[in-house]
């Protein structure tokens, strides 16, 4: 994590992203704006964490491990969003991992001298209520969407969510239990999209050859031919 010391950056951060807006009182004493790179963890799975983020821009990954060993992909967090905001609220004390995927600019709000300030505002709390809602919608959204639609639709969908300069490098195991379908399907399909031209295949993963063809994949347009 790197704080971002340029006054007039940071000033730039709060004239376009006016963390203000969401509280009664004023935040700013007890928040910094941060950067953390692509890869990088943003919380610790298995700690408390220090700070509630507020994530500006960037894409990052929510993980989970098992007592075997495996690690799950669970969701995906756009900005803007929270992060942080369950254990703020005592719904769970210590935090799942959360990876950047992308270089992600965030605002880190000091939650040890500002809890009982922040827990006691009636604005934030009313904007939470708002954010945690869309949030549940959104992930119904999302299983109902991996229900019905083809592994291709959502594995264009997923790749272009997951990568990173062109390049998607998610390991098979994550991406096959995120999708919901066996390893060996996932292979399947990446095979056809390598064969299409669409990916190609990489030492480290594979390259975007066909950005376009994915993005209409992933809005399911008609036009396209389906892997069956």
């Amino acid at each position: 994590m790197k704080k971002i010391v340029r006054q007039n950056l940071v000033e730039e951060y709060y004239n376009h992203f006016p963390l203000t807006d969401f509280f009664n009182f004023d935040i700013t004493p007890y928040a910094s704006v941060v950067q953390f790179e692509s890869g990088e963890m943003i919380m610790q799975e298995g700690t408390a964490p220090a700070y509630l983020y507020y994530l500006i821009n960037g894409r990052a990954k929510l993980l989970l491990s098992h007592d075997n060993g495996r690690m799950s992909l669970i969701n995906f967090l756009n900005a803007p969003c929270f992060i942080g905001e369950m254990e703020l609220i005592g719904a769970q004390n210590m935090s799942n991992g959360v990876t950047a995927i992308t270089i992600c600019t965030c605002y880190a709000i000091n939650i040890n001298s500002s809890r009982n300030k922040i827990l006691k505002d009636v604005k934030f709390l009313s904007h939470l209520c708002l954010f945690l809602g869309q949030k549940a919608i959104g992930n119904t959204y999302n299983y109902s969407r991996n229900q019905s639609y083809p592994l291709d639709v959502r594995l264009a969908n997923f790749i272009l969510l997951t990568a990173q300069n062109g390049h998607y490098r998610e390991k098979h195991t994550e991406s096959s239990e995120f999708l919901g379908v066996t390893y060996r399907h996932l292979l399947y399909v990446l095979a056809d999209f390598v064969k299409r031209g669409i990916l190609i295949k990489t030492n480290s993963g594979y390259y975007i050859n066909d950005v376009t063809y994915l993005q209409k994949l992933a809005n399911y347009e008609t036009d396209v031919i389906k892997v069956t």
